[in-house]
């Protein structure tokens, strides 16, 4: 996005960001994928985990890196997919 957005609520500048995705690698930028999350299978040394929470599928060739607005005024947050 090449110019800073206004907040929709108070017509303030609003500052640029990002939201980290804490792994257990440390965090990473969140991005967007197109379509429905696709199952993943996890494993570790050949035997199958059981999934507590969801493992998906990515393929990073069609993710967009996802940059988020912050009002400081009234903390409103905006994310748009770059």
């Amino acid at each position: 996005m090449s110019t800073i957005p206004r907040c929709p609520d108070c017509e303030t500048e609003m500052e640029k960001g990002f939201v980290p995705d804490n792994t257990f690698l440390g965090a990473l930028q969140t991005v967007w994928h197109p379509g429905d999350p696709e199952s993943a299978d996890r494993s570790v040394f050949g035997m199958k985990l059981k999934n507590r929470t969801q493992t998906v599928h990515v393929d990073e060739s069609g993710t967009r890196k996802i940059t988020t607005y912050r009002c400081p005024t009234c903390g409103l947050l905006r994310s748009y997919a770059e």
